[in-house]
């Protein structure tokens, strides 16, 4: 079981996305791997669309992926829980993130619409 970076749902794999965090860039300079289930990773890719077509403003803060303090973007997260169903939060990422979740929403895809690539 692994669990998602940004909702902290368990589910048995994460899409891998690569952030660079800029305090490990010495020692990271390829970025870090976080894993996102497939809700998250879609949401991120709804907001990086939304963002390109400049339908979304920043807002100044911390990116919760890669803890860049820059011009940050909500994604809509939804959260298990287990008294309340599912609870709707916005986890608010930097657009390098967003950029880097999309590369990894499409390959998802394509690897689903592929059969899982077993060619």
């Amino acid at each position: 079981m692994a669990d998602c970076d940004l909702c902290g749902r368990g589910i048995p794999t994460v899409n891998p996305v690569r952030v660079f965090r800029p305090l490990l860039k010495f020692a990271y300079p390829e970025g870090v791997w976080t894993g996102l289930c497939e809700n998250c990773l879609e949401s991120a890719d709804k907001t990086r669309v939304k963002v390109e077509k400049e339908e979304l403003a920043g807002t100044p803060g911390k990116c919760k992926l890669c803890g860049t303090k820059t011009d940050l973007y909500p994604v809509e997260l939804h959260i298990p829980n287990f008294s309340k169903g599912v609870m709707t939060e916005d986890a608010m990422l930097c657009k390098k993130c967003l950029d880097a979740a999309g590369e990894t929403y499409v390959k998802f895809k394509k690897e689903q619409y592929a059969g899982h690539g077993h060619h």
